[in-house]
This record gives structure tokens, C-alpha cells and sequence, in this order.
């Protein structure tokens, strides 16, 4: 596209709609009628942040007292409804203004990291901002300006230690209410700037390229343990709260977020790719959509019934910033999805500019976090159905390289800079490397162009990042795997685009309705935590030992794992190891199982190359844990790398050594390590198994103009994939020379950060501990 797009104007994205601004260059050609170059850079946040250290003082102030929090009394706008002497059950309803008198609440959600929750819903402690968004056309890189088109008000009201005043949101639902304060104990300190605090950018405005605008940042604050309030029980009378629902679930199930334009202007031909005429330039022959990135047929009563029928949204959630046909006619910022066959992908009408109006196919939240589960809910009664929420296992970028003889992605085969450490302007190939990416994960960075501008440009950096399971997700306020800055599920849905695809920013009105159906995400999660206790207990040969029967998975999901005294007791063992060696950083009162803690670079590691996110940062979030027998099979810890939860809280993954160790962290020929467990399934192509060295096949060719000689290049340009004596087809990952050397060349450090022996070092005291931990574990 580059090459026939020139510089003319902006393609502004707002509630109207995309529209032309003045022409800066005149044209023959109507196809540059809306073209520009980016107008500047995204902000840098090593230039622009600098330590607010009043607001650090009162942090610290605040740190200094830090009693267990109480609530005394509850009123509904204006009226007691509940006391700690008298008890109560308040009906709340959306709108409603509700005032917490008691102690130890400490000096609110910025001085302190403290949270509300009723229920499964989070009170809204930041005022969430979209700003206009403009398309550089000719760059494909999405920006914004300072210009506020929407906003989604924060419910917080008022707090200091003896009260808090707060708004019911509109996507509340129901069941308990709880405190939870933490104190901020510090910050990080820099790995740039040693000695000195590290600070990012507010991630609501990091897109903004102005010479004016003030960009807001803070430190990656150190926080405390938990402490919360009792949970009081109220009752919630919220009546559209259905319908909130129902229309969240259309933006999750039906929506195309805008990529199905992005990708045919592109040239990605997913219309061949699901008709199965699409070429698969690694194996050869016709692409398979279930094999290659596990795609799932929808059936109806598997799937809700919005992924099949046709949905009319009006407006779309999203507007685009992508003209319409020729850029004479306007962006279609209203249409009909309908249904591809496959669930999450989805044919949405847009205007397209090269080809005009149409339907195209893009992929929204389900292809990604949607699992297709068989399991028997009760004796004789089994249950088909994709799980919303849960990372699909089978999902991988492989898509990406799939083509056509008219259309291939553009960008799959270029010719680009090379990074620091390999420099040069040369043709490359990238699909090797990123059909042999780990299923379960994505990579923000390589389908991109070194030096388009953007935020995500290919940095020569593999930086696989596991897809998250979100079935119990609302609680989080540091969210994402994206930057683990952003203020909540809310606050980064606002940005539902780049790397991802998605086009433009979300308005408040879709963006509270997705929210109100992420909430209702965990209504599988009882099943779920059954089945795969069951499933587990029977693998490993602990079944009837510990239930005393022959018992059926009907049974066993139908009872629930707590009727059996021999599965509770060893969960009992398995939670006070678990309270003994994970509860520093996994436990809250939240149901969450994460205090949200930051972890420096050097302090948690990574098996593969930090993301760019966790670069900015300089940290990983501590995970939240829910229904780890199915995020498993995604692979664990934030890379995907990690084979099960054996294997991940195994003392001899930490130890330096010893066969598993070795097996995982050091170079060697392929052991091929069973699969993990029962619904464990093998990747495709049978290559890489988690718990085993990880290898890109090498290439033939004959001269440098072959496309194998180009997938070399590319391979080679990323310095921690190496050559060994033993295995002249592939290149390894060399762990150990990632984190003796990481740092310098990638963050700009004065020397390698140092990363652990293992990444996540925290594991069980003892082998024979294990079992047992495991097991609390699947009970999360």
C-alpha cells in the first residue's frame, strides 16, 4: 500500500465518523485524497517523566498506618441501609450514591492501591478517556490527538480513611461488597537510571502525538500485602442489566473490531483461508484453519447465538479511522455481521478503499479466548461448548503467512533494517519464524515494518506473550499483558487495536457493555475447576484412592470435589504449601490470587525475550489464577513456555542441574517430553514440546535471492537464536545466553540486567510436595 499511497491529508476518526482534513499536497489520483505521514513521534517516557515526589511522600505518609480496614455503617443515598451492630442487606441500584463510614481506609485509589467490588463488578476509580484517532494512511499507524471525543466517568466520589463516597455503576449485577486497600511501599527502581525511581506514561494517552499535550506518569509503585473489610452482603436491582449484558456479548461474539478492512487493504484473503484454497508456504499444500490456528467451527447451542446470527450494530463500537472506496465516499460507521462458519471470525460490512462497499471477514475476542470443552456435567449428561474467556490453545499466528497467488500479507516478505547488532537494509521473509511461533501466544512486534513509526515496529526481539485467561478478570486493576499499566479491563479496551488489529478507539456506551459481559464470564467456572480436578485425579492414578469409588466424571462434576473427604484433605496439604511459599504474591480478598505486585525484569525473568510492554515497564505483573487445568494447555508464565503445573512449581525447574532443569534452560539435542497431561495437545507442526529446547527449522537454498536464504536472514537477526554442533537443520533458543546478555543492546542499559536461573524462580520446598500444591491449584 505504501507504495501507491502518497502524503496529502489526515483520516480522523471520531463519533462522526472518518472525515478528510485540508489537503496539505493536490493529487490527480483520488486514491491519495486522505493520506498523511505520522506527524510526529509517540512520546518517550525516558524524556517526558519525571517523579512527582509530593504525590510520593503522601504515599509514604499514608504506608506509615496501615490498620485492617472497617466499615461501620452503610447508607443509600442518604439513608442508613447497614450497620456492623444491627446488619442489614442494602438494595442497591445503578445511580445510587452509597457513603462507607468506618476506619482504615486508608487515602484512596492513587495515593493507595485500593479497589471496591460488588460482586464481580469493580468500581471505576479513574476517569477513562477516548481521544480522536487519525490514520497516517501510507505508514498504516494509528495515532490520536488531544482531542476528547468520549468518556467514561470514574464511580469513585470521595475518599479518605473514614469515608467513602461512590456512584452504583450500571454494570453491576449483584453479591458481595469489599474494601481492599494496599499500601504503595515505593518504587521500582530504574534498570535505565539506577538509583532512580522508573516511571511510565499514562497508557490512556500514549498515543497522543502533540507538541502540547502534558502527558500524566507515575512510578511502578511497590505495593503491600492485602487487607480488606469483612464482605457485606447486598442485593442489586439493576434491570437493564440483561440487556447490558446481551449487548457485550454481541461486541465479544459478533463484532469484527474493525480488521476485516484492515487486513484485505493488507492483502490477507481470509475468505480463501476459511474456503480452504489458501497456500501454506511452510508445509506446503491447502492451509487448514483447525490445525494451523485452531479455529472452531460454530455449532448452535456451543456457542452463543450471536456468533451465528446475524447482528445489525448501530453504531459499530469501534469508528474506524480506514476510508471508504477511493476516499471519496465515507467510512461506515453502522452495518451487519454475519456468520463465517467459525467462531470469532466474523463478515462485517465496511466500505474498503480500494474495493468499496462489501463485507469482510476479521476475528474479534472469541477467536482468541475461546475453548471448546467436552466434559460430562452429570451421569449421562455430556456438554459441548466453547468457553468464553479461557485462551484457545490452538490459536497461533500462523494465519499471518497463509496466501493466495494475488494476496499475501504485506509485510510477510519486505526488505527492512536490520537491529543494532545486524545491521543492513535487506530482503527478509518472516514466515518461518512466526509459523513456528508457540501456539497459545501472539507477538506484538514482527508482522510489523522496522520504521513505520508505530509503537509496535518489528524490533528483532521474540517476544512470545501467552493469550490470558479472562473467565474472573474484573478485579484487575494493572491490566493486561499489553502494558500492565492501564486502569483496568476498561481502560485498556479502550485501545482494542494495534498490535492486535483492531481499527479505533472504543466508545464509552460499547465499552461499559463489554464490560458488563466480561463480568458474567465465570459462570462456567465450577464445571470447569471439576472436571479438570477430575480429569487430573484420574491421570495421575489418585481417583479412587482419594473419592473411595469408581466414580464417574458426572458424578464427580455433580457432587463438586468438596464432597470427598480424601480430595479435600489433600487440597488442605496442598493449600497450607501454597500459604507457605506463593501467598507473598498470589492472595488477595478478591478471588483474584494476585496482589498485583510488579516484578523487576531481573528479579522474574523471562524465557523468551521481554515484550515490548514489559520492556516500558520494566516489570511483569504477578498473574491472577483461575481454571489452570485449561489455561495450561496454553502453556504457563507470561511466555507460554512452561509444559504444566507440575513442571512450574517443580523444585528442580529452579534448580540449576538437575534433568528438568537442564531439559528446559540449557542447549541440547530434543528429549520430546510427553505431553503435560490428559487434553495436553500436541502442536502442529510436532516440533517444539514445552519443557524441551525450542527450534526454528534452518532453510535451503541455492542463492540470496531464495525465499529460504531470506527466512535465514531473518532467523539469524535475532542474536539468542544460535547455531549448534549436533543439529545442522535448526536454530535454538539459547536461554542462557538471553539472560547473561539481555539488556544493553535491547533496553539501553549500561550492562546486562542479569536475569534468574529459571524464569518465575519460585517453586515447592520439596519434590514431595508437589502433588499435593497441584491439586489446591486446579481448585483456583
Amino acid at each position: 500500500m505504501k507504495t501507491l499511497l502518497s502524503q496529502t491529508t489526515a483520516v480522523v476518526a471520531g463519533r462522526g465518523g472518518w472525515r478528510c482534513k485540508t489537503p496539505l499536497l493536490s493529487l490527480p489520483l483520488l486514491l491519495s485524497a486522505c493520506i498523511t505521514e505520522l506527524p510526529g513521534e509517540f512520546p518517550h517516557q525516558e524524556e517526558l517523566c519525571r517523579t512527582d515526589t509530593a504525590r510520593e511522600q503522601q504515599r509514604a505518609a499514608s504506608a506509615a498506618n496501615f490498620p485492617a480496614p472497617q466499615i461501620t455503617a452503610l447508607s443509600v443515598n442518604g439513608n442508613t441501609a447497614w450497620t456492623a451492630g444491627a446488619g442489614g442487606v442494602p438494595l442497591l441500584t445503578p445511580g445510587d450514591e452509597v457513603t462507607l463510614t468506618g476506619s482504615g481506609f486508608g487515602a484512596g485509589t492513587d495515593i493507595d492501591f485500593s479497589k471496591i467490588m460488588i460482586g464481580n463488578t469493580r468500581i471505576l476509580e479513574t476517569d477513562l478517556k477516548m481521544f480522536q484517532q487519525l490514520l497516517a494512511i501510507n505508514d498504516q499507524v494509528n495515532f490520536e490527538t488531544d482531542e476528547q471525543i468520549d468518556s467514561w466517568p470514574k464511580n469513585i466520589l470521595s475518599w479518605n480513611d473514614s469515608e467513602i463516597r461512590f456512584r452504583v455503576p450500571d454494570h453491576v449485577s449483584g453479591g458481595a461488597l469489599i474494601v481492599q486497600i494496599q499500601k504503595r511501599t515505593g518504587a521500582n527502581e530504574s534498570l535505565l537510571n539506577p538509583g532512580q525511581p522508573h516511571n511510565v506514561i499514562d497508557a490512556q494517552t500514549s498515543r497522543i502525538i502533540s507538541d502540547t499535550f502534558q502527558h500524566e506518569c507515575d512510578v511502578v509503585s511497590q505495593l503491600s500485602d492485602v487487607k480488606a473489610t469483612s464482605p457485606i452482603a447486598v442485593q442489586v436491582n439493576n434491570p437493564g442489566f440483561e440487556q447490558l449484558v446481551e449487548k457485550g456479548r454481541q461486541a465479544f461474539w459478533s463484532y469484527d473490531y474493525n480488521i476485516g478492512v484492515a487486513h484485505s487493504v493488507r492483502k490477507l484473503d481470509w475468505d480463501a483461508i476459511f474456503s480452504y484454497k489458501a497456500n501454506d508456504p511452510i508445509a506446503g499444500g491447502k492451509a487448514d484453519p483447525v490445525k494451523l490456528f485452531g479455529a472452531i467451527k460454530n455449532v448452535r447451542g456451543q456457542v452463543p447465538d450471536e456468533a451465528i446470527d446475524d447482528v445489525y450494530f448501530a453504531p459499530y463500537p469501534m469508528a474506524t479511522p480506514i476510508p471508504g472506496f477511493l476516499t471519496t465516499e465515507p467510512a461506515k460507521l453502522q452495518g451487519n455481521t454475519k456468520d463465517t462458519g467459525w467462531a470469532g471470525y466474523r463478515y462485517a460490512e465496511a466500505s474498503e478503499p480500494y474495493k468499496g462497499n462489501g463485507s469482510w471477514i476479521g476475528f474479534n475476542c472469541a477467536s482468541c479466548h475461546g475453548y471448546q470443552i467436552r466434559y460430562e456435567q452429570a451421569p449421562g449428561q455430556t456438554v459441548t461448548k466453547v468457553i468464553p474467556g479461557l485462551p484457545n490453545p490452538g490459536w497461533s499466528m500462523k494465519w499471518t503467512v497463509l496466501q493466495t497467488l494475488t494476496n499475501t500479507f504485506e509485510g510477510i516478505y519486505a526488505k527492512e533494517e536490520g537491529p543494532s547488532w545486524a545491521s543492513g537494509n535487506k530482503d527478509i521473509a518472516k514466515d518461518m519464524l512466526i509459523y513456528h511461533m508457540p501456539a497459545g501466544t501472539g507477538e506484538h512486534n514482527m508482522v510489523r515494518m522496522v520504521g513505520e513509526g508505530s509503537h509496535t515496529d518489528n524490533d528483532y526481539q521474540f517476544s512470545p506473550i501467552a493469550i490470558p485467561n479472562v473467565t474472573n478478570y474484573m478485579a484487575i486493576r494493572r491490566s493486561l499483558s499489553h502494558t500492565e499499566s492501564y486502569v483496568g479491563f476498561e481502560g485498556s479496551y479502550i485501545h482494542s487495536e494495534e498490535p492486535d488489529g483492531a481499527q479505533g478507539n472504543m466508545s464509552k456506551e460499547w465499552l461499559e457493555a463489554l464490560t458488563a459481559y466480561m463480568t458474567t464470564l465465570d459462570a462456567n467456572d465450577d464445571d470447569l475447576r471439576n472436571v479438570g480436578l477430575y480429569r487430573w485425579l484420574k491421570y495421575r492414578n489418585k481417583l479412587q484412592p482419594q473419592t473411595g469409588a469408581a466414580v464417574s466424571e458426572g458424578e464427580f462434576v455433580q457432587q463438586g470435589w468438596q464432597q470427598y473427604a480424601g480430595v479435600s484433605a489433600a487440597v488442605n496439604r496442598g493449600k497450607a504449601t501454597y500459604e507457605r511459599d506463593c501467598s507473598s504474591c498470589h492472595a488477595d480478598a478478591l478471588g483474584a490470587h494476585t496482589n498485583e505486585k510488579m516484578l523487576r525484569l531481573d528479579e522474574v525473568g523471562r524465557f523468551f525475550t521481554p515484550t515490548i510492554y514489559q520492556k516500558e515497564n520494566q516489570s511483569i505483573r504477578v498473574s491472577f489464577l483461575r481454571d489452570l487445568y485449561w489455561t495450561q494447555h496454553r502453556g504457563l508464565l507470561s511466555d507460554g513456555h512452561v509444559r504444566n503445573l507440575e513442571d512450574l512449581v517443580s523444585p528442580d525447574r529452579c534448580s540449576p542441574g538437575t534433568a528438568l532443569y537442564n531439559n528446559y534452560y540449557t542447549l541440547h539435542a530434543p528429549v520430546r517430553p510427553a505431553a503435560g497431561g490428559p487434553d495436553h495437545v500436541l502442536p502442529y507442526p510436532d516440533l517444539n514440546r514445552k519443557g524441551d529446547v525450542f527450534r526454528v527449522p534452518k532453510s535451503k537454498y541455492i542463492t540470496k535471492l531464495d525465499r529460504g536464504y531470506k527466512r535465514n536472514l531473518f532467523i539469524e537477526r535475532h542474536k539468542y537464536f544460535v547455531e549448534v554442533p549436533w543439529d545442522k537443520n535448526h536454530y535454538y533458543w539459547d536461554y542462557q545466553k538471553m539472560r547473561s546478555e539481555y539488556g544493553p543492546a535491547e533496553m539501553g542499559t549500561g550492562k546486562p540486567i542479569g536475569m534468574p536461573d529459571a524464569p518465575h524462580p519460585w517453586c515447592a520446598g520439596n519434590n514431595a510436595e508437589v502433588d499435593d500444591l497441584v491439586q489446591y491449584l486446579l481448585t483456583l
